[in-house]
């Protein structure tokens, strides 16, 4: 997996190229929890994520926990039908607001967003 990091009007964007499992879990929760130290405003963009196990589930779910800790707001964007449907089936369309580009979920960050 590669993990790209990148600013936009002040907010954080995460893009997860790959497959998000067990053997890519661990360096995408070290590297995405150190940028979570200077923001609370998360974009996790999935565009190229092809697969999330539920290590990356997991993952996901202490990235929710800390932004929420801290007040701060996390969305997901650009997913694939088939990772859509894995957050929605396992209740994490409850816990992080999808959109479908980039620009709508900064817009919605701008705004003041919906607390993770």
């Amino acid at each position: 997996m590669k993990i790209n990091f990148e600013k936009r009007k002040g907010v954080d964007i995460v893009s997860l190229i790959g497959r998000f499992d067990g053997n890519t879990a661990s360096s995408v929760k070290d590297e995405t929890m150190e940028q979570l130290n200077e923001n609370t405003s998360l974009i996790i963009n999935m565009k190229d994520c092809e697969y999330v196990s539920s290590a990356g589930l997991r993952v996901l779910m202490i990235i929710a926990k800390t932004l929420k800790s801290r007040g701060g707001s996390g969305v997901l964007v650009e997913m694939s039908e088939e990772v859509g449907d894995v957050m929605e089936m396992t209740g994490f369309g409850n816990i992080f607001r999808s959109f479908k580009t980039i620009d709508e979920a900064l817009e919605f960050l701008q705004r003041g967003g919906e607390k993770c």
